[in-house]
């Protein structure tokens, strides 16, 4: 008989503990709905508020970075229109260089426009110079092509000025930095990017760049006996490769850069490095500084 009441108790306190397992389900299900919700709003939120620049806060950031705008009245807007939409036109300092600001409802509206004209779409041209910032586009256009390194010093010099200003203030740019060194090399990853959000009447609508930087160094002082390498990376779902690359005499390799609208590498996310040369191979996994 006891052996009954003991059976019954155990499955009534199983069905309690169901009961309650069910209800704890239930409950953190709730939890992540309304966490989603609310990201979802923080995130709605900060692009009605965050991510529309108007015409005066790109001038006075410009200003605070050094670059003072000043209007440019003999030429016309309509000459630069995109779709109806005008320019405002300005000169940095005493250049005659021209500046070109497009101020758009959206970032979506501006990719929409851009996507319907041959303009500004030429990544190696130095004629016309376009930097993307949120629901603006900003144009630099120099007075004279250089012809010279000595005539291009100065002008490259101010697209940085300007290309950091975009990235650093109007962007919210961000930075992260990986390292990690193998027996024979160290290695850094440097990982620059944007990213913002968007909503309208039909979604939240999402837009980034990033730039890479991935660059390794030779620990051992034999570097003239180091020859050609094949170095591979992998950042996320991103990776990349090259091969035949020579050491300079400081034991780096120079491996250039990349950009783009692909993922944004995550906090738990590793970056790896594989190296080989002559016989050899090494593997590099790098962590976030």
């Amino acid at each position: 008989m006891s052996k009954c009441i003991e059976d019954l108790q155990n499955a009534d306190t199983l069905k309690k503990r169901t009961k309650r397992l069910k209800i704890g389900v239930l409950v953190t299900i709730i939890i992540i709905i309304f966490g989603t919700i609310g990201v979802l709003k923080y995130k709605s939120n900060r692009a009605s508020t965050d991510n529309y620049l108007s015409l005066n806060t790109i001038i006075s950031t410009f200003d605070k970075g050094g670059l003072i705008l000043k209007e440019d009245k003999l030429k016309s807007p309509e000459d630069f229109a995109l779709n109806e939409i005008k320019p405002a036109i300005f000169n940095i300092g005493d250049r005659k260089d021209t500046l070109l600001i497009y101020i758009f409802k959206s970032f979506l509206e501006r990719d929409e426009i851009l996507r319907q004209t041959d303009k500004f779409n030429n990544p190696f041209s130095i004629e016309q110079i376009p930097f993307k910032a949120k629901n603006a586009l900003i144009v630099y256009i120099p007075y004279e092509l250089p012809k010279t390194e000595e005539e291009y010093a100065p002008i490259n010099k101010l697209i940085s000025s300007i290309s950091s200003t975009v990235f650093k203030q109007l962007n919210d740019g961000k930075e992260k930095v990986y390292k990690g060194e193998s027996a024979n090399w160290e290695g850094t990853f440097t990982f620059k990017y944007y990213e913002y959000w968007l909503q309208d009447e039909k979604a939240i609508h999402y837009d980034s760049y990033s730039w890479t930087f991935p660059e390794i160094k030779y620990k051992m002082p034999d570097i003239n006996a180091v020859g050609p390498i094949t170095f591979e990376y992998k950042a996320g779902s991103e990776s990349g490769k090259s091969t035949g690359i020579m050491l300079n005499e400081d034991g780096h390799a120079d491996l250039g850069s990349g950009g783009g609208t692909g993922p944004i590498p995550r906090e738990n996310e590793e970056v790896s490095f594989t190296i080989k040369w002559e016989d050899k191979e090494e593997h590099i996994v790098l962590k976030p500084q």
